[in-house]
């Protein structure tokens, strides 16, 4: 019977049985995919899928990640061996969006320094004043579909709601009540800036000395969408040296960060662990979702999550 390796230790088998069933195939959970017996491999974000994936398993035709990001996945070299691709685009947008604003809203009140200052016997004045949400300046840079669901909660909570994304036309951004700006205006004016453009070779470490040192001094960073979009190394510089007066990451360089990950003795700073994508119903979609894509596939169907660019 045909194989399909499941690259991923936590994937739940059980909720992937009825889909599967009346398929000539048997779900695998595997540390590799090797064999001729092997048709599709699932992996996880934290599986990285080797280019030679073929000259282990030639008979594959079908490699998906259960993530919205595929930098996992050697996308070009599989497609050109006629390799369909595929992710789960959107399934945690809302989440993502919500915890966003949340960050972006308890740096601007100055929720984090506040409770740690009570804890400690303060009460008055204040360590840092909290800010008025409402007209202030959040900056997107990136306007697909988490940038977009920021913005809409940004304008609901009154805020001066700006973007940068040279692929969104000025148009399509002023119809959904947000001013387009180039990225140096953004960096300059933001009293939040807040990043959802894709970990591409051309936006790694976007936010870079650079562009922090154009930030004003009361402005503040929120990164939920990928570590390397941020020079990390810069960003704690200018945290320690007061050139931004904060920021609130979700995501790291390495992940798991290490128990030294200098980050956590970085002054301004919230820390996550990687948890704006997570709800109950968000944990359980991506798996769904690819299974269902899978099935899709085996029956001669187009899957939904197909990457761009190959078959």
């Amino acid at each position: 019977m045909k194989r399909v390796v499941i690259l991923d230790p936590l994937w739940p088998l059980e909720e992937s049985a009825d889909v599967i069933a009346t398929l000539d195939v048997t779900l695998d959970k595997a540390a590799e995919a090797v064999g001729d017996d092997v048709v599709a491999v699932l992996a996880a974000p934290e599986q990285r899928v080797p280019a030679d994936l073929l000259d282990r398993a030639p008979n594959v035709r079908l490699v998906g990640t259960c993530s919205t990001g595929y930098d996992n996945l050697p996308v070009p070299e599989l497609q050109a061996q006629g390799v369909t691709c595929i992710h789960v685009a959107g399934y945690c947008d809302d989440e993502v969006a919500e915890h966003t604003i949340t960050l972006a809203s308890a740096l601007l009140r100055g929720v984090h320094q506040l409770d740690r200052f009570t804890r400690e016997g303060g009460w008055w004045p204040f360590p840092r004043e909290p800010r008025r949400i409402r007209g202030s300046r959040l900056g997107i840079v990136g306007f697909g579909r988490i940038g977009r669901l920021v913005a809409a909660q940004g304008n609901v909570l009154g805020m001066d709601v700006v973007a940068y994304d040279e692929y969104v036309d000025e148009a399509t951004m002023r119809d959904l009540g947000v001013e387009k700006v180039d990225i140096d205006t953004l960096f300059e004016t933001s009293d939040v800036v807040t990043l959802h453009a894709p970990l591409l070779p051309e936006t790694r470490n976007l936010v870079n000395a650079r562009r922090l040192a154009q930030m004003r001094d009361d402005a503040y960073l929120v990164n939920c969408a990928r570590g390397p979009l941020v020079d990390h190394a810069a960003l704690g510089d200018a945290l320690i040296h007061g050139a931004i007066a904060g920021a609130a990451i979700d995501v790291y360089p390495v992940e798991p960060p290490p128990a030294d990950e200098p980050a956590f003795g970085w002054p301004n700073l919230m820390v996550q662990p990687h948890s704006a994508w997570y709800s109950p119903a968000a944990s359980l979609a991506p798996y769904t979702r690819q299974i269902d894509d899978l099935a899709r596939f085996l029956r001669g169907e187009t899957p939904v999550g197909v990457i761009p660019g190959g078959s």
